[in-house]
């Protein structure tokens, strides 16, 4: 048992913090959340192995989500490089390690949104089976995308197991899906329209309606969810019309466009954090192309966040970790970047919790510090309603808990592997 006492709770549900409060966390669970008055400090002395922690100065908050991270990447500049080179089984080892560096900054429970190799997937089981440390991964497998779409940038004289199955058509797009759900993930992704990173116009629409709609209702029959990677405005209608559950980006959204949003209870994950790349032009190693269309992007892709925010879709934390200089462990900078572009700390927060945790059909397990729940938590020196970018300070994120067992502390991961799941399994 571990109690964590005199803390302010920031317990994700929107409701106001508590101070002085008390968490407790009972194997796997938290057993008790709420004010520390009312908690009866009899009954955790009567447990056995109870660790106390003085929260004094400190805040507790759920572990935070990611909605829309790329473990195959990085952030080097040279990514079509690195797709080629790089063979999917060095990529899955850096992918665990780029995991890990996640969790330890605070981040329990990733989506990862598109690999080479699937490798997500195996990076997953490898963690769920007990051999390595990591957040919990809700894994995609490879994106469906249009032959020449985004996701397929490489010339035919080119063999790669690259990030995109391509799929042209209804059929394909169904055995596409079919495909990743046998591989195990637990999201489809669909290529909506073009993008920044790959080479072509961004602005056109790709998958149509009905490749995407069977795709998705394939999904949706064993229990996954969905996601279209969607820059222009009639294919971010596209893939509402076709019954995806979230937008990735969603840069040039209309009055339409939104009010299908709202209408369909889209998510939105707006990746604000990918814009670092402007920072840096072609002499850093990014493709032209890339810069040109993202600088073209900015302006619109924050109008169309705020016009979203103004109708009340639903925004979610997402990164997309591992595009040029977008490193992974550096996830909370999108926090500080949805306040700068009309969030309230405390709805940052919430993004960052509740609901990313709606967004991947986990908010029954994690997403609140509340009775009943895993015990997804971290515990930070400061307060983010203060001032949020306290969460971009790993040296300040004390604590991080996954499932009840403290796995980092100050930004380092800390936990032996036989201390997970008991003896480290052959």
């Amino acid at each position: 048992m571990i109690v964590i006492s005199n803390c302010t709770l920031i317990d994700g549900t929107g409701r106001e913090p508590v101070y002085p409060a008390t968490v407790v966390i009972d194997g796997e669970k938290i057993s008790y959340a709420g004010p520390s008055s009312g908690f009866s400090a009899k009954c955790a002395g009567q447990a056995k192995d109870v660790e106390l922690v003085d929260g004094s100065g400190k805040t507790v908050m759920p572990g935070m989500v990611d909605t829309h991270v790329h473990l195959g990447m990085g952030g080097q500049p040279g990514y079509m490089d690195l797709l080629v080179r790089e063979p999917a089984t060095l990529t899955a080892l850096k992918a665990l390690r780029r995991a890990q560096r996640t969790l330890a900054a605070g981040f329990t429970t990733i989506r990862s949104m598109g690999d080479k190799g699937a490798i997500d997937v195996v990076v997953k089981q490898a963690i769920e089976e007990g051999y390595w440390v990591g957040p919990r991964i809700v894994a995609s497998g490879r994106c469906l995308t249009i032959t020449g779409g985004h996701g397929d940038m490489f010339p035919e004289h080119v063999r790669v197991e690259a990030m995109g199955r391509i799929v042209d058509g209804v059929d394909e797009a169904l055995k596409g899906a079919r495909e990743q759900i046998k591989l195990g993930v637990d999201n489809v992704k669909l290529m909506a329209t073009g993008g920044g990173m790959s080479p072509g116009p961004a602005l056109v629409a790709q998958l149509n309606v009905d490749e995407m709609k069977a795709a998705v209702d394939e999904a949706h029959k064993y229990g996954k969810t969905t996601a279209a990677h969607a820059i222009a405005t009639q294919g971010i209608k596209n893939a509402i019309i076709a019954g995806v559950d979230s937008i990735e980006h969603g840069t040039y959204m209309d009055e339409e466009a939104v009010e299908l949003m709202v209408t369909h209870k889209v998510f939105l994950a707006a990746t604000l954090a990918a814009f670092k790349t402007i920072k840096y032009g072609p002499e850093a190693g990014v493709p032209r192309y890339t810069i040109e269309k993202v600088k073209s992007f900015r302006e619109p892709h924050i109008r169309s966040l705020r016009m979203c925010l103004q109708a009340g879709v639903k925004v979610t934390l997402g990164t997309d970790a591992g595009t040029p200089f977008n490193y992974h462990g550096d996830n909370a900078y999108e926090l500080e970047c949805l306040v700068e572009n009309g969030l309230t700390p405390a709805k940052a927060i919430e993004a960052a919790t509740r609901v990313g945790a709606e967004a991947l059909h986990l908010e029954d397990q994690i997403g609140t510090v509340e009775a009943g729940k895993l015990a997804d938590i971290i515990v930070i020196d400061g307060n983010p309603l203060q001032d949020i970018r306290v969460l971009q300070d790993k040296s300040k994120i004390s604590l991080v808990l996954k499932s009840g067992r403290i796995v980092a502390r100050h930004g380092h991961l800390v936990v032996d592997q036989e201390d997970v799941n008991g003896v480290l399994p052959m």
